[in-house]
């Protein structure tokens, strides 16, 4: 292979002034692009190289962060991730230069909405572009939030993959003073598009190990109940058979046979109640609580779906165990009425633990009903599922509301008393 050759611009200066000024500002923007682009080469290799070391996702925050602090030179870097089930910025981080330059968490700002697009860091989230502030807006809608950031001058980078928002990074030159410009916004936008690959490819392996996990428990209780259960109920039933068959001739066999049946059949009883309980587990917490229903969701709703924004309250851990899985099946059935129905471009389930009662309110912005002619209509498929919902409340002692009109989407409120 011939080595390549390079070749250097000898052309002369022109003599003019106008030609001379305008080929001394053709020089200085193709330094200023091969600057750019050698910059771009560094940023991708010190990316690379935090993926081969970094040990977890908190890890690639930090590097990112110093990386545009410490070595990019920019004065401040602020760092925010989407929770996915409840829609909110989260594990704000910031990163400074300069003296004092340290790694910081962010607890005053750890959960702010992304449901207002009025707000900046939302309009630059939703539309996955970056976003230069030189107005002095506010980044959110939230006046403490605003006044901890003390932003002015700076850039929004939307951390996206697959069209999925990720998080937010937000940067600033607030000791120099410095402005930050479009070449900075492209650098910059450069360093959010190769974390969201990094972050993005590391939650796809740890959402992969979950439910490789989540498909071997559920196998082993498959297993479980046709091993165990399902033959002692294969042969109870059998059993019971031939006690039919004896009866009335042989009374005495019959009666010797079922006494037989009776440990057997709570024996199985118990296997079963375990299997359930497997499945059903107590510590259906908030957390539990908004995943799996986000999940289910994801089942339900084919793309392009609904968006989902779910806020539980803490105290939902303390409710009783029945009361938690009735709320989670009227979710579910709210839902699925949403997906089929609704024609929503996004619902928000709220649970509120207050005043000795629980609250679960579920909002979507869909065509809506009249849930006087609906219920009243009992072919109506929906018919159904608003009945199924009333019967869990009416259970619980509880009540269901339903605020809806044509063209006015739909609200269900659950009250459930606690005792």
């Amino acid at each position: 292979m011939s080595p390549r050759s390079y070749q250097i611009d000898s052309t002369p200066l022109p003599d003019d002034p106008d030609l001379l000024r305008h080929r001394i500002a053709e020089l200085e923007r193709d330094a200023l692009r091969m600057s750019r682009i050698a910059r771009i080469f560094y940023v991708t290799h010190a990316l690379a190289v935090a993926m081969q070391t970094a040990g977890d996702i908190s890890e690639i925050h930090e590097r990112v962060l110093t990386l545009i602090t410490s070595e990019l030179g920019y004065d401040r870097a602020v760092l925010a991730m989407i929770e996915p089930h409840d829609a909110v910025l989260t594990g704000w981080l910031c990163s400074t230069d300069g003296p004092g330059a340290h790694l910081q968490r962010m607890p005053h700002t750890e959960r702010l909405p992304t449901d207002d697009e009025s707000w900046a860091i939302v309009e630059a989230l939703r539309r996955g572009t970056p976003m230069l502030i030189t107005d002095e807006r506010p980044p959110t809608g939230d006046p403490h939030a605003n006044e901890l950031l003390a932003l002015c001058c700076y850039a929004i980078l939307p951390m996206v993959l697959l069209g999925q928002p990720l998080g937010v990074i937000l940067v600033d030159n607030p000791l120099r003073g410095e402005p930050l410009t479009m070449d900075d916004l492209y650098t910059l936008q450069h360093v959010a598009s190769h974390t969201a690959v990094l972050i993005g490819g590391i939650q796809a392996v740890v959402g992969r190990a979950q439910r490789l996990a989540v498909e071997e428990e559920r196998s082993r209780i498959a297993m479980e109940i046709h091993d165990a259960i399902s033959q002692q109920l294969y042969g109870i039933t059998y059993t019971i058979g031939a006690c039919i068959r004896q009866l009335p001739a042989h009374p005495d066999a019959v009666r010797e046979q079922l006494v037989y049946l009776l440990p057997q059949a709570q024996h199985a009883a118990q296997g079963l109640r375990r299997a359930i309980f497997d499945l059903w587990p107590d510590d259906l917490d908030a957390a539990r609580f908004k995943e799996e229903l986000s999940g289910y969701f994801e089942e339900i709703a084919p793309p392009p779906r609904p968006r989902l924004f779910l806020h539980v309250d803490g105290g939902f851990d303390r409710l009783p165990v029945v009361l938690r899985r009735q709320l989670y099946r009227i979710a579910q059935e709210v839902l699925n009425n949403v997906v089929k129905h609704a024609q929503a471009s996004q619902a928000k389930l709220t649970l509120l633990y207050q005043d000795g009662e629980v609250v679960m309110r579920i909002a979507d912005n869909g065509q809506g009903f009249d849930p006087v002619q609906v219920l009243a209509d009992r072919s109506n498929a929906s018919h159904y599922g608003l009945s199924s919902m009333r019967e869990r409340a009416d259970a619980l002692g509880g009540q269901i509301r339903i605020d809806s009109a044509p063209g006015s989407g739909t609200t269900l409120t659950v009250t459930l008393p606690l005792r």
